[in-house]
């Protein structure tokens, strides 16, 4: 379940040393706030965006990047305490630490992208319950005569059915992806209605470049708000948002951009009880967890590739914990670029691990953190990343399946 086009990974490479924990900006406490699109938002996806032939569209991801969420945060406040942008205001928007994007949906819900290690198929000829989910994990062992290209000391994911994985299973309910991190086997796991959140709408819009006669391009955004009419539910409207936590005393309310093309979005107070925790539950089981799984909430970005360079040793923030890697969800990587505004030059494009992998480990130490200081921090190798937001990581447990009788194990 690890694609072919990561690069590869040697376990020489990966770092044992634990990363500090990243303070917080100047003493500041970290604030949650809600951004709310006001316009259809555009959050591009690093393809060119030019007046050249093929480059005149501009495609909108489906959530935002940790990284254009932190600098639209860190511009409102930035222009709140009066910044000069062209005299040491870039470098000055480094410092507040910001986490998120959570998306939202109506009433401000919680939802996360779907787990890697969650396959959702069609059950053929089977019309009361057509949808099934199949639980993804690492061979204990493989059979005599099996091999695999997985790098050495990493097991692959066991496939116990052939099903065809059902489209629309974008995003999980929060309460759903914390069944599903609290159930080590996904025994009984249902597959419900509630699964099946697709990806926010798009609008699109043809736009002319003024300064020139005929020259059009075109931008498919996400629609913040979506309305529809349909037989026989009638009306229907999805209410998309954003909650990220800010480390800074400044007050973020009102309006600011956010994404391309100047899109106007509204940030307001969510209150530190919107930002989702750890189920007492799920605490209790991580508590006393030997085997546990790391969900990526937002995108990150790793020293190893797919692969964390913290893998053998603990990760950035936790003391007393060793994380030894056994195997991995992880779907094709995702590219992420932009502009130095302190340099006035585009910034190279790295890879990301999307969010929705889910990474299994074996743990040794202190596990109760998982759930408390460790909960929603990001995991990301760089302090920068982290700062910015990539990696917010949750965690659950796992074990092996239950070996079959004159199966495979």
């Amino acid at each position: 379940m690890i694609p072919t086009n990561w690069r590869p990974w040697s376990p020489n490479s990966s770092s044992a040393a634990s990363s500090p924990n990243i303070p917080i900006s100047g003493g500041a406490l970290m604030q949650t706030i809600r951004l709310r699109g006001v316009d259809p938002l555009l959050f591009r996806d690093g393809r060119p965006f030019a007046d050249e032939l093929g480059a005149q569209r501009a495609d909108s991801l489906p959530v935002p990047y940790p990284g254009v969420v932190a600098g639209a945060v860190r511009t409102a406040i930035g222009n709140a305490l009066g910044w000069d942008w062209k005299n040491g205001g870039p470098a000055r928007a480094q410092s507040p630490n910001v986490q998120g994007p959570v998306v939202c949906i109506g009433d401000g819900k919680p939802v996360v992208g779907a787990p890697a290690d969650a396959v959702i198929y069609g059950k053929e000829n089977d019309t009361s319950n057509p949808a099934q989910c199949m639980c993804l994990r690492p061979f204990k062992e493989l059979p005599n005569g099996w091999g695999c290209t997985m790098p050495e000391g990493l097991q692959p994911m066991q496939v116990t059915n052939e099903g065809k994985p059902e489209a629309g299973y974008v995003f999980w309910p929060w309460h759903r992806v914390m069944e599903w991190l609290g159930s080590p086997q996904g025994a009984g796991f249902q597959v419900t209605d509630d699964l099946k959140i697709g990806r926010p709408a798009l609008e699109e819009r043809t736009h002319v470049w003024i300064a020139e006669e005929g020259m059009l391009f075109t931008t498919a955004s996400v629609v913040p708000l979506e309305r529809s009419w349909g037989k026989p539910e009638g009306k229907v409207e999805r209410d998309w948002s954003y909650l990220v936590r800010v480390a800074s005393d400044v007050d973020i309310e009102g309006p600011l951009f956010l994404g391309g093309e100047r899109r106007i979005a509204v940030a307001e107070k969510a209150g530190d009880a919107a930002w989702p925790k750890c189920p007492d539950e799920l605490a209790a089981k991580l508590k006393s967890a030997k085997r546990v799984r790391m969900l990526l909430v937002t995108p990150a970005i790793f020293s190893g590739g797919w692969m964390p360079g913290w893998v053998g040793g603990s990760p950035p923030g936790m003391e007393n914990l060793q994380l030894n890697l056994i195997s991995a969800c992880v779907p094709r990587r995702e590219a992420v670029s932009g502009w130095n505004y302190a340099k006035r030059v585009p910034k190279a494009v790295r890879w990301l691990v999307p969010a929705g992998s889910v990474f299994f480990f074996e743990a040794e130490g202190d596990t109760s953190q998982l759930a408390s200081s460790a909960w929603l921090a990001p995991v990301s190798d760089d302090e920068r990343d982290r700062r910015d937001g990539y990696g917010l990581a949750v965690w659950g447990v796992w074990d092996y399946h239950q070996a079959k009788e004159g199966g495979n194990g």
